[in-house]
């Protein structure tokens, strides 16, 4: 209900363990659910290599309280082979439904192979799905776009008069729901690379984005909002924000500490840091790894064991830098300006210290804070 605190429940869908060869007799996995008429229908991938007919197929569920589901293999859905190809290890899989209210039906995105690949353009492309009823759907033509093919967990949503398709690896806007998408100039990535199959949700005021580390580990929800030039912006949602409430070290005012600090092992840095149009900003998080914050050419770098990356990060000098960084565990997460994220799972736990190097940059208000009562 909050963001913060969690239920864990049984699983809501299981592989059908009396048919090891079948559709669903390997795992299942990346789908969505849509309400219509009081009826929650999942959409999802059922995967299984040693099924002769295809390892890839999309699998139907519904119920009434989001718990207990019904399978419907009757509606199981395989590549059309005349759209999608359709041989038996093929792409067919991690599906996403949204309405079109233009066109009065639901639409479908689905990583699928074409069945018609033109000379030089990807094997995998954003395949589109329609239907009136969630039920029944027909194949079409792959989703349009100008300099790219499609990816794994195809996510579309609209902001303002801008449609977006989120992928596991980057991202893409078109004035038209229908494409041609084509990559924002700056970037074309929210948090790589280590975030993947990210999901995102709409909760009537704010996109909300979850994504996922390997090794099960979850990053902190995180609120997408429109950018210009097609950009998407991310920030910490103000519920997980809202949880650090006691302020452990307070620095405002001061100069910045030499040396290193010792910190909690779950905490959150605030700082609005004012710098220098070369300015350079770093953090040392728990002895290990450096985050880094260049003013010119604006680069925003976190390395470390195992670890090395250095995204686009513009900075306006004329106002202080907001700078948000979260460790938990292994977990670092940072974020600039509410806008540019980049957060690494680190090799062992990482050390209780802190180190602030503010070079020829103003630090004027470094807090560390932790979890505390609302």
């Amino acid at each position: 209900k909050d963001l913060v605190n969690w239920k864990e429940y049984p699983p809501a869908l299981k592989p059908d363990k009396n048919a090891p060869n079948g559709p669903e007799g390997g795992c299942m996995f990346t789908g969505c659910i849509v309400e219509k008429d009081g009826t929650f229908h999942a959409w999802y991938t059922s995967w299984n290599p040693r099924n002769p007919k295809g390892r890839e197929f999309l699998s139907h569920a519904t119920n009434k309280d989001l718990i207990a589901w019904t399978k419907h293999p009757a509606h199981m859905i395989a590549p059309d082979g005349i759209h999608y190809a359709n041989h038996r290890m093929r792409d067919f899989r991690d599906p996403q439904i949204f309405w079109n209210a233009e066109a009065k039906e639901y639409w479908m995105h689905v990583l699928a192979n074409s069945a018609r690949p033109k000379p030089g353009s990807p094997r995998q492309q954003f395949g589109l799905l329609k239907s009136k009823d969630l039920i029944k759907w027909t194949q079409h033509d792959p989703v349009a776009f100008e300099n790219a093919g499609g990816d794994e967990c195809p996510d579309y949503f609209k902001i303002g008069d801008t449609h977006y398709i989120h992928s596991c690896r980057r991202y893409y806007y078109s004035d038209k729901i229908n494409g041609p998408y084509k990559h924002p100039k700056l970037t074309h990535e929210l948090d790589r690379p280590g975030i993947n199959a990210a999901k995102r949700v709409w909760d009537g005021k704010r996109h909300i984005w979850f994504g996922g580390w390997s090794g099960g580990i979850m990053p902190l929800p995180r609120e997408v909002y429109a950018g210009p030039g097609g950009l998407l912006y991310m920030k910490p949602v103000e519920e997980v924000v809202a949880v650090y409430q006691k302020t452990l070290l307070d620095l405002s005012g001061k100069p910045a500490p030499k040396g290193y600090v010792e910190v909690p092992r779950h905490y959150m840095l605030d700082a609005r840091v004012k710098m220098a149009s070369k300015g350079i900003f770093e953090l040392v998080l728990g002895g290990q790894y450096r985050m880094t914050i260049k003013s010119s050419g604006g680069a925003l770098s976190l390395v470390g064991p195992g670890f090395k990356r250095t995204r686009p990060c513009p900075i306006d000098t004329s106002k202080p830098v907001k700078i948000q960084v979260f460790t938990e565990g292994k977990l670092i997460e940072c974020f600039i300006n509410d806008q540019f994220a980049q957060s690494c799972v680190a090799k062992a736990t990482l050390a209780d210290t802190l180190e602030v190097n503010a070079n020829d940059a103003n630090v004027e208000t470094p807090k560390i804070l932790v979890a505390g009562e609302k």
